[in-house]
């Protein structure tokens, strides 16, 4: 097996402003479209160095379309990302454009066969978002038996979290923060730019993935969730898990 390139999203960290109004002085001797549209800087507000960090805090302001924004523009100019991808095949199979976009409508066991014959693992210290809710709470550890979509984003995770109502019916989100410990389950990096779902910023984990629940945190109880249309919503508890997979 080979190991992929360490990408970490949070070299440089992510920073939340307040802003003031431009002064006519200001606007008038600027050519700059993001003054004239979001003003001034005037106060930093949080500065999310890691991924806890960045977990926590979509979990608290529920969206952020400037940290996915940030998160894109990261892997678009990252060699570690360019690099992981090279190692991804040229021509992907059948198997994962439908798992994809056919979800859950696709063959599950050429799925399995085509990402363990790329025979590449995550790099030690990985880290990446899965949004869902953790598989049984009487236990620590798990072994998957399906596949593992995980994202670069905590907001990504999140949406699919809620998507087709499943946080309304579960009443509750679990966001996991996946950090590779000794990595052995082998994966596959789905490309970001010129195909539909790009957005996602997809890894997919094979199944067999030993997943070990660290720590759990309450981060709310008053997430709003819906469901159907007209929409039905309620508030649900969503909770941020330290994980480590193997």
């Amino acid at each position: 097996m080979y190991k992929l390139p360490l990408v970490n999203i949070f070299q440089k960290p992510y920073e939340i402003w307040s802003y003031r109004e431009a002064t006519q002085g200001e606007l008038n001797n600027t050519t700059d479209y993001g003054l004239i549209m979001h003003g001034v800087k005037e106060k930093l507000k949080y500065a999310i160095k890691n991924h806890y960090e960045a977990a926590e805090y979509i979990l608290t302001v529920g969206a952020d379309n400037g940290l996915e924004g940030f998160i894109d523009d990261f892997l678009s100019n990252s060699e570690d990302f360019k690099n992981m991808r090279r190692l991804m095949p040229q021509q992907i199979s059948k198997s994962f454009k439908d798992y994809q976009q056919h979800y859950p409508k696709y063959d599950r066991n050429q799925l399995l066969l085509d990402i363990d014959n790329i025979n590449r693992t995550l790099s030690e210290g990985q880290i990446l978002f899965h949004g869902g809710l953790w598989f049984n709470d009487q236990l620590s550890q798990i072994c998957t038996t399906e596949p593992l979509s995980t994202s670069f984003c905590p907001q990504v995770a999140l949406r699919n979290a809620e998507w087709g109502g499943k946080a309304y019916d579960r009443g509750r989100i679990d966001l996991f923060v996946l950090r590779a410990k000794s990595p052995k389950t082998k994966v596959f990096v789905y490309r970001q730019k010129g195909t539909r779902m790009g957005n996602e910023k997809e890894v997919l984990f094979n199944s067999g993935a030993t997943l070990i629940l660290r720590k759990k945190y309450l981060i709310r109880d008053d997430f709003t969730v819906g469901k159907g249309f007209p929409t039905s919503s309620k508030k649900i508890s969503v909770y941020l898990l330290e994980i480590d997979i193997i």
